[in-house]
């Protein structure tokens, strides 16, 4: 149980990283602002083309209409615009957390580059080209097989509320326990394979970790506000926990 707080207790420390230092600020701003010019630009290019153009092509301006029907086609183009406008809004707060973490994660790498250089006094080799593709292709892969497992997981608390969401943070919330370390692993050379063979040394830690992530993101536009922290976290848990200063690093 030690281990679980102790995984738990490396996340509070990650987030309280970030926060605590107003240089690490731009690493999580950069991907949100960039996230946001783009939903101004795609709103004002639906608000000022895209909305007239879906609203005269389903119900044209009415204007040499009768009296009666022309007061009946206006209200239906004013809630083809509100339907259409609200569609919109809502989709796109639905996507943000997605896209702030896929956007976010170019930023991420070299905000826990930062962080180890200022907390451990290390300065990493830059990875290749090669290197980075194939790391990327790994983390890809490894991401995929937990959005399955999430996907999965989500059966359970429908048919067991409460008790039911056990498996997946305990599943889910160890692979995003590895996730959030991959960042530290990749700038050493360790692949997913190390890491996860590491890994099983900590489950506990990892699950820890991970599950309180995994609870946390359940919270809307919470991981806006986290996932910074979440990703020092991991650059935390590594160094204590999965790090083997046995083996040589680059």
């Amino acid at each position: 149980m030690s281990e679980i707080w102790y995984g738990m207790g490396c996340l509070r420390r990650g987030i309280a990283a970030y926060y605590t230092s107003p240089g690490l600020w731009k690493y999580g701003l950069i991907p949100i602002l960039i996230l946001l010019a783009a939903y101004l630009l795609v709103m004002a290019g639906l608000i000022g083309w895209g909305i007239p153009y879906l609203t005269d092509l389903l119900l044209p301006d009415p204007a040499a209409w009768g009296a009666a029907l022309r007061w009946l086609v206006y209200v239906g183009r004013v809630l083809i615009w509100i339907s259409i406008l609200a569609g919109a809004t809502l989709c796109s707060l639905l996507l943000l957390t997605t896209l702030f973490e896929a956007l976010g994660a170019i930023f991420f790498d070299e905000l826990v580059i930062r962080f180890e250089e200022r907390t451990y006094g290390e300065r990493l080799r830059p990875l290749s080209w090669r290197e980075n593709f194939r790391y990327l292709g790994q983390s890809l892969s490894y991401s995929c097989g937990t959005a399955v497992w999430a996907l999965l997981l989500l059966i359970p608390p429908l048919l067991i509320p409460v008790a039911g969401l056990i498996p997946a943070v305990a599943v889910v919330g160890y692979r995003f326990g590895l996730n959030y370390a991959f960042s530290s692993a990749f700038a050493r050379r360790i692949d997913v394979r190390e890491v996860r063979r590491r890994a099983r040394l900590h489950r506990a830690a990892v699950v820890g970790f991970g599950g309180l992530s995994y609870l946390l993101l359940l919270i809307p536009f919470a991981a806006v506000f986290l996932l910074p922290g979440f990703a020092l976290g991991g650059s935390i848990f590594f160094h204590e926990r999965l790090r083997d200063t046995s083996l040589p690093e680059f």
